[in-house]
């Protein structure tokens, strides 16, 4: 939402410029008309990109990130993205209702785990296991308890490998929950800090009155 409203910004400058030099160049100053639109066109484009760079860099200096961090962030962001949706995917194709839920729930805690990293990149280095590991685990086992599930035969040997891949996902599932849990950890501590701070300033407040009514 943000990166549109930069970029609305941009536009909202960068036309009125290009259109406002173009007037000026070919009815005041009289220049040839193709000329009036390269520098109409230059007018446009000059502040565009210079308004994104120092947007660019703000956003940069607001996560604490360098820009080659920050596209490394990013690049891990979209593949997660793929992977996610890929899972998403896979919901319609199995036909168990206890493992349809237990899909759903990877998928909200997956999505959790993206959308903080993606509000906060920073978080991405406090994430790692999650993009590096757990999701890819998640996609394969996925893969593979819908090929499976899809097979024509359930003899003994395909129960089986269904059954342990049920029990794999769920112990995924709750190495999700940590990781979620690991990505909130600051907000977490944070939250205690203020909590403590307010019960002593309510406690303070409490005996100063206990005081005055002395």
């Amino acid at each position: 939402m943000r990166d549109f409203l930069y970029f609305l910004a941009r536009l909202g400058i960068a036309i009125p410029l290009a259109i406002l030099t173009w007037i000026i160049t070919l009815f005041i100053i009289g220049i040839n008309f193709f000329l009036t639109l390269v520098f109409a066109l230059l007018a446009g484009l000059i502040p565009f990109y210079t308004i994104k760079f120092f947007q660019r860099r703000s956003v940069l200096q607001s996560y604490g990130l360098s820009a080659q961090e920050y596209k490394y962030i990013h690049n891990n962001l979209k593949e997660a993205q793929k992977k996610i949706s890929r899972l998403q995917g896979k919901m319609f194709q199995i036909r168990s209702i206890s493992a349809m839920r237990q899909l759903n729930d990877m998928i909200k805690l997956s999505k959790r785990i993206f959308n903080i990293v993606k509000k906060d990149p920073k978080r991405f280095y406090s994430s790692e296991r999650f993009f590096f590991n757990h999701l890819d685990s998640a996609v394969e086992l996925t893969d593979k308890y819908t090929m499976l599930v899809t097979q024509p035969i359930k003899n003994k040997e395909v129960l089986s490998s269904l059954e342990d891949t049920r029990k794999t996902l769920l112990d995924l599932n709750s190495s999700l929950e940590k990781e979620l849990m690991n990505v909130l950890t600051n907000d977490i501590n944070t939250l205690k800090i203020e909590l403590d701070v307010a019960k002593k300033s309510l406690h303070r407040e409490q005996l100063e009155r206990s005081r005055e009514g002395m």
